[in-house]
């Protein structure tokens, strides 16, 4: 997009500042092509807003901004990255009086999130309510309304904990409030993050104080854990399912029902990390998303390791020259996939024909079976190897079904899940689900819901 770089990468900074200098308004513009790719002006604002010298330099100017338009990329990390928590400042600015947080440009929330810094934590305690409303309307938020500080706190598991409870034991209402919050949806992992940080003895107190008690969990569930092999192994921190919660309902989330590709199949791997911090890895076998390849996307939780959706890191296991012969000739013989081959001679699914096409029934064929999902999805040791997780992670159990969240739906409203996290806590080696959902009831609901996918037999 930047026709000249300087040293750092950037643009040149005396010609940031001009191009700064003169602007009170950051809006989207009128658009020019630049190197073949269409630039608006706000794209070039934005070049030179990250191309300042230091923090309080581009403090100075992103105050003096009004802001009515919104950056390229919701995620936007670029400001933190670029500056560090010296941006903090300016998005305590983007909190107005009555706690709603104007989350314009939309990259304001992702980046305090991303800080783990305290005053990171006091910005997000203010916050009652998120506007993304670019002119300004105002909406009266819910004063009990603590989930931006929740959703802190959850990736800042260890520093969250502390000043939560440091706050809480002081009286403050608002980290009452949180600490009831998050027990609601986790009861099993706030009191244990709360314990490690403040110990068991004051964690009990506040608890008492609140009048918090962490409920049995469903017979069933404790049925099945009890009768599930126990491993013995050093203590690490569990996943919290309110983790869980946070990507499933921002739908950074393995999904069945995705308008925009299609899922074949899932397979769940729990880890155990002496030491460290347990985790959890999806698998998905999909087509669709922009590609018309059939890959594997990797999905990681947990492992103190930056959580969600890991792009582009599993592998093709067709390339898009292969699926569309597929397609043509409604033949395939070998495929060879991560851990060996498989010979499929393909033939209209009986159940699915009417709605999916040779390239989606060929998926199905291939995780028909565990020994052939064994051969398409990555094992325990690959997907250490391919997602860099910690040396010590040893896996306890693989589910290939069970009931997965709707899109947007907790994580939590799935008892499946919630035995998942707690077989982890537990160090029960699982085999099985409790509902025993299939993949064959995911895709009837898929289709359900939004019909088939490709081109029908």
């Amino acid at each position: 997009m930047l026709p000249v770089r300087d040293h750092r990468g950037l643009m040149p900074l005396d010609e940031a500042r001009t191009q700064l200098s003169g602007l009170s308004v950051y809006r989207k513009g009128e658009g020019t092509l630049v190197g073949g790719r269409f630039v608006l002006e706000s794209d070039l604002a934005w070049a030179a807003l990250v191309s300042l010298e230091d923090a309080e330099e581009f403090v100075g100017h992103a105050r003096r901004l009004q802001w009515e338009f919104h950056v390229r990329g919701r995620d936007n990390l670029a400001l933190v990255e670029r500056y560090g928590d010296g941006i903090l400042p300016w998005i305590a600015d983007r909190v107005d009086r009555n706690g709603v947080l104007h989350n314009v440009p939309w990259c304001v929330l992702p980046c305090l999130l991303a800080s783990d810094a305290e005053e990171a934590f006091e910005i997000a305690a203010r916050v009652r309510g998120v506007t993304e409303s670019i002119d300004g309307g105002s909406f009266r938020p819910d004063r009990r309304d603590v989930e931006v500080l929740c959703q802190w706190i959850v990736r800042h598991p260890q520093r969250g904990h502390r000043l939560l409870a440091k706050h809480a034991v002081a009286e403050d209402e608002v980290a009452k409030e949180t600490v009831r919050t998050l027990h609601h949806t986790d009861p099993r992992g706030t009191t244990h993050r709360l314990k490690v940080a403040v110990g068991e003895v004051t964690t009990q107190a506040l608890l008492d104080r609140l009048g918090l008690v962490t409920p049995p969990l469903p017979r069933g569930m404790q049925t099945a854990l009890d009768a599930a092999p126990w491993v013995d192994a050093p203590p690490s921190d569990p996943i919290m399912i309110a983790e869980l919660d946070e990507h499933s309902a921002d739908f950074d989330f393995p999904m069945w029902d995705n308008a925009n590709y299609f899922c074949a199949a899932m397979r769940l791997i729990g880890f155990i990390t002496p030491g460290g911090t347990d985790g959890l890895v999806f698998q998905s076998l999909v087509t669709g998303l922009g590609e018309e390849n059939v890959r594997l996307e990797l999905h990681r939780y947990g492992f103190g390791m930056t959580p969600g959706t890991i792009w582009n890191a599993g592998p093709e296991l067709l390339n898009e020259d292969e699926t569309e012969e597929i397609q043509r000739t409604r033949s395939v013989g070998t495929v060879q996939l991560p851990n060996g081959q498989a010979r499929v001679d393909l033939v209209r699914d009986p159940d699915f024909g009417d709605h999916l096409g040779p390239l989606e029934t060929l998926m199905l064929r291939l995780t028909d079976a565990r020994e052939l999902s064994n051969r398409t999805f990555l094992s325990a040791e690959q997907l250490k190897e391919t997602l860099r997780l910690p040396a010590d992670a040893r896996p306890l159990f693989t589910l290939d079904e069970w009931r997965h969240p709707e899109a947007g739906e907790k994580a939590s409203d799935s008892e499946d899940l919630v035995l998942a996290v707690e077989a982890l806590r537990s160090r029960r080696a699982i085999s099985a689900s409790l509902t025993g959902t299939s993949r064959e009831a995911h895709l009837e609901d898929r289709i359900r819901v939004l019909g088939g996918w490709g081109e029908a037999w």
